[in-house]
């Protein structure tokens, strides 16, 4: 039976609204040309919706970040490849190849037709014209009317905003702009509003459903709105589909001492425990928000972080103890270490067991495993099949609305990918 095309747009929004056993992957569309959009490489029957990370905003005819770490700034191109200049827009890293890779996974719906593409506007790099835009009418129009073209241009299903973070941006502002407003808070709220009310209509025109997700902070700096509490993040939340809690990065190699990134359960020996930065922890402040549970979607690393000449301390096995900085083991000489990286260097087995020198651990409080080489005096926290089963038992145990996970390249083989979909199943 062919439903009218009233019936379809109510269907569609009815589907939109329902608890979903979401499993929500990352691609990282500037590693494309390493890790290319494939069938093989997007799991599309594992996910349920892909984030293309990231695209940005306009803003005075450049987009990107003049911070000396980061130092990309370019002109804004459009989707077409032209120049573009509105204050707000949407724009891209460059153009062909993101728009290559987004029609490339538009593709795979073909063979899936309940997978989505959304974009993700923003992300670490790219947040510092968040506050300009949401404080401004005319560059939230931009923004708004760019998405919504954007969306028909490549058939995608919605916009994911990564604001890192509104009244407290991570990548330090440059000399002479704005990156942070006290009022960050509620413009978001009107940002977002405006993007809902817009890809409703656009939605209603279309006969599909146009999702508004964002990536949110785990800690209460982000939940709470200084003394105001809490009310602006379920004002917000009105206006969302849901909100992808980026629960991990709790500890990383910038600190001094050894620390889980993705803890699960609170272990008293971990120095941040008590502030409550772990995953149990952090997704009910967002349930004491008074977000309810099928808004809620927590998030897990692909990925671990490795620590150098770490003292082995009176357990040996370097947990909690002081280091000399990050390690340089993992991809591209750096600290970060994915699944991936772990098996392809011997560091995991195909046991998924330590190897090449390193032992396996697991913390029962935290829920989560970790790796040392006593000899090399080596730390690496990362997630593997274990914690993932884990947390997908809790995020279900809360009637969560599923699992998000950074990112698909550090998970080449899709081991990771395969427990979490299979364990996510109700």
């Amino acid at each position: 039976m062919k439903l009218s095309a009233g019936a379809a747009v109510i269907a569609a929004l009815l589907s939109s609204t329902a608890t979903a056993d979401e499993v929500v992957g990352y691609y990282p569309g500037w590693k494309s040309a390493d890790y290319p959009v494939t069938a093989a490489n997007v799991d599309a029957g594992k996910l349920t919706m892909a984030l293309y990370a990231f695209i940005d905003v306009c803003w005075d005819g450049k987009h990107g970040n003049p911070e000396p770490s980061i130092n990309d700034e370019a002109p804004c191109q459009d989707a077409a490849g032209d120049p573009a200049s509105a204050n707000g827009a949407l724009v891209f890293r460059d153009a062909v190849s993101d728009g290559a890779n987004l029609r490339a996974l538009v593709a795979l719906k073909k063979r899936h037709p309940k997978f989505k593409v959304v974009v993700s506007v923003g992300g670490w790099n790219w947040s510092n014209r968040f506050s300009d835009v949401a404080d401004s009418a005319s560059a939230r129009a931009n923004f708004v009317a760019s998405s919504v073209k954007l969306m028909r241009r490549f058939g995608l299903d919605g916009i994911d905003i990564d604001w890192e973070y509104p009244t407290d941006v991570g990548v330090p502002c440059v000399a002479g702009r704005v990156c942070v407003r006290p009022q960050d808070k509620p413009n978001y709220i009107k940002l977002v509003r405006e993007l809902r009310t817009a890809f409703d209509a656009a939605g209603k025109k279309d006969g599909k459903h146009y999702s508004v997700t964002i990536a949110s902070g785990a800690n209460a700096n982000f939940v709470n709105d200084g003394a105001a509490g809490s009310a602006w993040i379920k004002e917000l939340a009105q206006s969302l589909d849901w909100i992808n809690i980026m629960t991990y990065d709790y500890h990383a190699p910038w600190e001094k001492s050894t620390g889980h990134l993705a803890a699960l359960g609170a272990d008293p020996k971990d120095p941040v425990a008590s502030k409550g930065l772990y995953a149990e922890a952090s997704v009910q402040r967002y349930l004491d928000a008074g977000i309810g549970a099928d808004k809620l979607v927590m998030g897990v690393p692909f990925y671990g972080y490795g620590w150098k000449d770490c003292a082995p301390g009176p357990a040996g096995d370097g947990q909690y103890q002081l280091c000399e900085g990050g390690a340089t083991g993992g991809a591209g000489g750096g600290n970060a270490y994915g699944f991936s990286h772990l098996l392809k260097q011997g560091i995991l087995t195909p046991a998924f067991e330590g190897g090449n020198g390193y032992r396996r651990y697991w913390n029962a409080s935290a829920k989560v495993p970790y790796l040392y080489n006593a000899k090399e005096k080596i730390w690496i926290t990362y997630e593997d099949q274990d914690s993932l089963k884990g947390k997908a038992r809790f995020i279900k145990s809360k009637k969560l609305r599923g699992a998000m996970f950074w990112e698909l390249s550090a998970d080449g083989e899709h081991q990771l990918l395969q427990t979490l979909s299979s364990a996510m199943k109700r």
